[in-house]
């Protein structure tokens, strides 16, 4: 019999409580990140595992409304962008890179990742971890989308995986909600930042290819405002 959501939330739970309860939490550079370490190491099976489980469970919810990424797609077209390739990261049932390729003329190839095996259950998503990139990919991204940047482990690693990704010129979209700043990290959502230290850490940390251009009012997910800082790396590359 398959598993009710408050089953699978309690069973997630549990794991939680018996493998993930005690991990440090790190501060620096306004970033907040729930650390893997495990005696000095990072713990590279016990994340991947968290973010199964942990996607298994809500598998069946949306975060990102349809109206959004519409928003999205129009922000591309406005800035000059037709692109023919594009990768969402973190997607879930896939829903973002449906909703883009709907929106984008010309039936752009738009491709999501997800960490979880359930990757294989999705049209256009390939069971992939973020923080890495495929050879192809480097240089040859439009655009690349998250709203699931605060799963990351070491948000200047993918960051800086993604922004390789990109043709110049293309950007980066990443969401921003009240869910991404420090205060509500855990083990399943780990970093958290302000908008205003995102924005820091893409210009510092990522300056010498491009930088932010905008911060978009992407309209609400239920009550809650929706915000997308837009990066661009530079054309001249």
């Amino acid at each position: 019999m398959e598993q009710t959501r408050r089953e699978k939330r309690r069973a997630f739970k549990q794991f939680i409580n018996q493998n993930a309860a005690d991990l440090p939490i790190k501060e620096h550079g306004g970033l907040r990140i729930v650390s893997f370490e495990r005696d000095g190491k990072f713990d590279y099976d016990l994340y991947r595992e968290v973010q199964t489980r942990g996607n298994k469970y809500k598998l069946d919810w949306q975060w990102v409304p349809h109206e959004h990424i519409e928003l999205l797609a129009g922000h591309l077209l406005s800035i000059g962008l037709t692109p023919k390739f594009g990768l969402c990261h973190g997607t879930r049932q896939g829903f973002e890179q449906r909703w883009f390729r709907e929106h984008l003329p010309g039936q752009p190839k738009v491709i999501g990742t997800e960490i979880s095996d359930t990757a294989e259950d999705f049209p256009d998503t390939i069971q992939w971890d973020f923080h890495e990139v495929k050879p192809e990919w480097i240089g040859a991204t439009d655009f690349i989308y998250s709203n699931s940047w605060d799963h990351s482990y070491d948000p200047v690693k993918a960051l800086a995986a993604w922004i390789s990704c990109l043709t110049p010129g293309g950007a980066l979209l990443l969401d921003h909600a009240q869910d991404f700043l420090p205060d509500q990290v855990s083990t399943l959502d780990p970093c958290g930042i302000s908008e205003e230290g995102l924005v820091t850490l893409l210009n510092t940390e990522f300056g010498h290819e491009g930088g932010v251009t905008g911060v978009l009012q992407g309209g609400k997910r239920k009550r809650e405002s929706i915000r997308t800082i837009v990066y661009r790396k530079n054309d001249h590359l």
